[in-house]
């Protein structure tokens, strides 16, 4: 099952390059000894103590003047009470908690693009998925094999109906559908769990797991950054979010007369730009005898929305000559900011189209075009929202979901379709 490391990494190289970038030489100094102060030093350390004040306060002060609107959900008292609170026990808490408190207030604001990178760089050797509302190791390392396809009942002692509400408070999140996406990280991050107070040892934890009627416990080791957990399974194939070896590709399959197109990252791809993949994905099209093209953006999260351009003038010229093609467009929960513009984009050049699959991540109007600030201590990056989009508004086609898009046709994976390997939402557009 996918993990948005890659989301994770890029604020790690934030912060590894942050004192290379600045044209300041003092400045770059002065910055990454309070870094150092800040990170390497607990709660028992006034200077520490300190900058990490100043942090709080920066915070406080510079959110509410650079993002879009930061009080559509938490009030401006709320926001300014809970920051004031967190200044007040700086000196009582430990780094990760305060990050965690931090996070909190974040994700508060009920913006999805707006959130911090607090991961330190510990994993645990393990991949979830949540199924039904259940918690699910969908893949692990060699080590704990057993536990693949087990359910999570307790981490720690700790509930997972318990472990669940508490991490959803850390995700910025506009709808049900993004937290069920982000929740695989968060529950792969200890760092989150241990600023929570769910686990006492950021190193180590005990996975309580159910499988085939059968209850275990499991201690799990979390790995350090560059250490890589060797996978049970090696197939780089997601039947639920697209195979997301590359940011875009295509398949023609014969047999059902269907031609997929898997886009997963609104951008271009260093050795293929998309124009040009664009040219010979519709050439393959004209080659071939179709009677129905599938967008894939079940694993799209983003990215520039106007790269999809050329494929969109493309399809719609293509179904006005065309016109008994169905075309179908598949979605899930990781469909988010440009994927869910991809899906008017989509609509308005394929009116026919079907949307099939799950509620997406994403809402039908949102806060976006991200900007990141630092905080100036900890030099800990921060993402908001500098925008606001409303998709309602600017295409004709209506969605009846409410912070969320609502697939014409919704199908639900399960636990047994994921161990069986069966994609039901693929398979019931090729079967229709």
């Amino acid at each position: 099952m996918r993990t948005k490391i890659f989301a994770l990494l890029v604020g790690v190289v934030v912060l590894l390059s942050v004192t290379a970038c600045s044209g300041n030489e003092e400045n770059t100094i002065s910055k990454s000894t309070n870094r150092e102060c800040v990170l390497q030093n607990d709660n028992t350390n006034e200077e520490r103590n300190l900058l990490m004040t100043e942090d709080i306060r920066f915070f406080k002060k510079e959110l509410p003047k650079r993002h879009k609107n930061p009080f559509s959900i938490i009030t401006e008292k709320e926001f300014n009470d809970l920051t004031d609170q967190l200044i007040g026990k700086i000196d009582q808490i430990d780094n990760k908690k305060a990050f965690v408190e931090l996070n909190k207030i974040i994700a508060s604001i009920g913006d999805a693009h707006t959130s911090i990178n607090i991961w330190d760089g510990y994993n645990y050797p393990l991949q979830f998925w949540i199924f039904d509302g259940k918690v699910y190791v969908v893949n692990a390392d060699t080590s704990l094999e057993e536990m693949v396809f087990s359910q999570i009942l307790k981490i720690d002692g700790v509930d997972i109906d318990s472990v669940i509400e508490q991490l959803t408070t850390l995700i910025s999140h506009e709808n049900e559908s993004w937290v069920l996406a982000m929740l695989p990280n968060y529950l792969q991050a200890p760092v989150y769990m241990y600023g929570l107070g769910i686990v006492q040892n950021e190193n180590e934890a005990v996975f309580t797991v159910q499988k085939d009627g059968e209850v275990k416990d499991f201690t799990v080791s979390a790995l350090e950054y560059g250490n890589n957990p060797n996978f049970v399974n090696k197939n780089t194939e997601d039947i639920f979010v697209g195979k997301y070896d590359k940011y875009y590709d295509y398949e023609y399959l014969p047999e059902h007369k269907a031609f997929c197109f898997e886009y997963n990252v609104c951008a271009d791809m260093d050795n293929l730009k998309f124009a040009d993949f664009n040219k010979e994905m519709f050439d393959s099209i004209g080659e071939n005898d179709i009677e129905k093209i599938i967008i894939d953006l079940r694993s799209n999260s983003g990215g520039n929305s106007e790269i999809l351009n050329p494929f969109t003038k493309r399809l719609k010229s293509y179904i006005s000559k065309n016109p008994n093609v169905k075309v179908y467009t598949l979605v899930g929960r990781n469909t988010f900011s440009s994927g869910m513009f991809a899906i008017y984009r989509i609509k308005e050049s394929a009116p026919e189209a079907i949307s099939v699959g799950e509620s997406t991540g994403g809402a039908l109007d949102c806060y976006g075009e991200v900007k990141t600030i630092n905080l100036p201590n900890s030099q800990i990056p921060i993402s908001y929202s500098s925008k606001y989009f409303e998709f309602s508004k600017n295409f004709s086609y209506k969605n009846d979901g409410v912070g969320t898009f609502l697939p014409d046709v919704s199908i639900q994976p399960t636990i047994n379709n994921y161990r069986n390997g069966a994609d039901v939402v693929l398979d019931y557009v090729l079967a229709n």
